[in-house]
């Protein structure tokens, strides 16, 4: 911590006054986890932080004001918009330096772009002819327009080039509004010294043996992570396969429907289901491989979390992230559109002890080789400049 900071922090100076604009704030969402890393770095400095969510859960995040705005509506287009004109007023009266967005919307000086592109998707549907017209479509583009189009002054903090080469195409948007991020993986995801204890503490803890190939798949919405893809292909194992592989899924979901299916295809006592965790990093040590065949991924930031615990990994190639896969060679992507009888026969393939170690000592030379972990030093420094900047335009005036 630099004098300058320590002074203000000592004095109560605010360095700078900095709105948040979150539809949820949970512990066990990514998006939400990248927005406290980097607002957390912002208050270390001396940052003033008012939060504006929808829902809130779980603790409140040291220097973080959070307001709950519970928005009206009967569909989620149309509680968004209650959302975004309950905030409205407050933005203008709240002589903020900057306003950041975590979601799309109007009003925004700086949009972190975990999302992908709205409009590339709904586009691709077959029904978009008739899509087009509805009021959710219409609201959400209007939205996405007012960050991305060539009017507004909102600049976009891009995780994934393929994404930003969408809203370019799709709203015209300057290069200039456009910066590209490192990925953020908070370094306590890195394998320690300690791991082989840890390994087989956990191994005990779940009354697995050497034998067993255990598979992790972690992250909300099981069915746009694929976690139904990996119950059928656990299913299609030979019996012997079948017999010693095991699959922990962490996260939030309904989980009672996907072990109606693990129970129809005969496999629900090879399925655990632990809903959201803390002691993620316990699992990246203690499992053998890392699954996530997801429908859409804007980038994937837990496929780089297991990579860096060594742990090898098999993705769809709708993820964002799934390039890092092939650059480091620490596993296999599914080719696109995806096919199930493709991926089982694929997943049979990879459950080979002396593949996964080989995969693993890979993962571990990337982790150690690639910037994969300054995204949230980055974004921090951004606001900082673009406020100082600000605050000179306003003098000039």
């Amino acid at each position: 911590m630099d004098k300058a900071t320590q002074f203000c922090l000592k004095t109560g100076l605010i360095i700078m006054k900095l709105a948040v604009c979150l539809y949820k704030l949970f512990p066990f969402g990514g998006l939400a986890r990248d927005c406290v890393r980097i607002l957390s770095l912002c208050y270390a400095k001396g940052a003033e932080i008012d939060v504006f969510v929808m829902q809130c859960e779980g603790e409140i995040p040291e220097g973080f004001n959070v307001e709950v705005i519970k928005p009206k509506g009967l569909t989620n287009h149309s509680k968004v918009a209650n959302y975004v004109a309950e905030i409205k007023p407050r933005l203008a009266k709240g002589n903020y330096d900057l306003v950041i967005g975590f979601n799309k919307m109007p009003g925004l000086d700086l949009y972190y772009a975990a999302d992908p592109c709205y409009i590339d998707r709904v586009k691709k549907q077959c029904n978009y002819p008739v899509m087009q017209f509805s009021g959710r479509v219409k609201y959400y583009r209007q939205n996405e327009k007012a960050v991305f189009g060539p009017d507004s002054q909102t600049v976009g903090l891009m995780i994934s080039d393929i994404e930003r080469d969408k809203f370019k195409q799709h709203y015209n948007t300057p290069d200039n509004r456009l910066v590209m991020l490192p990925p953020g993986i908070d370094p306590n995801r890195k394998r320690s010294d300690d791991w082989q204890t840890r390994r087989q503490q956990f191994r005990t803890q779940f009354q697995l043996s050497d034998e067993d190939i255990v598979i992790l798949m972690v992250g909300s919405g099981f069915k746009r992570k694929g976690v139904d893809r990996v119950i059928v292909g656990l299913a299609s194992l030979s019996s012997i396969l079948r017999e010693k592989t095991k699959l922990f899924v962490l996260g939030e979901d309904t989980i009672p429907a996907f072990e109606s299916q693990a129970r129809q295809l005969g496999v629900a006592d090879n399925v655990t289901f632990f809903g959201g965790r803390s002691d993620v990093p316990e699992f990246l040590v203690g499992t053998d491989l890392f699954l996530h065949p997801a429908r859409k991924e804007n980038t994937g930031t837990v496929i780089l979390e297991a990579i860096v615990a060594g742990l090898p990994a098999f993705v769809s190639g709708a993820c964002g992230y799934a390039g890092h896969i092939i650059k480091s060679d620490t596993g296999l992507v599914s080719a696109e559109p995806f096919e199930q009888q493709a991926f089982n026969h694929q997943l049979a393939s990879m459950l080979d002890k002396g593949k996964l170690q080989q995969w693993s000592k890979k993962a571990l030379h990337y982790a150690e080789s690639e910037d994969l972990y300054s995204m949230p030093q980055k974004v921090a420094a951004i606001i900082e400049t673009m406020v100082e900047e600000k605050r000179k335009a306003g003098d000039n005036h």
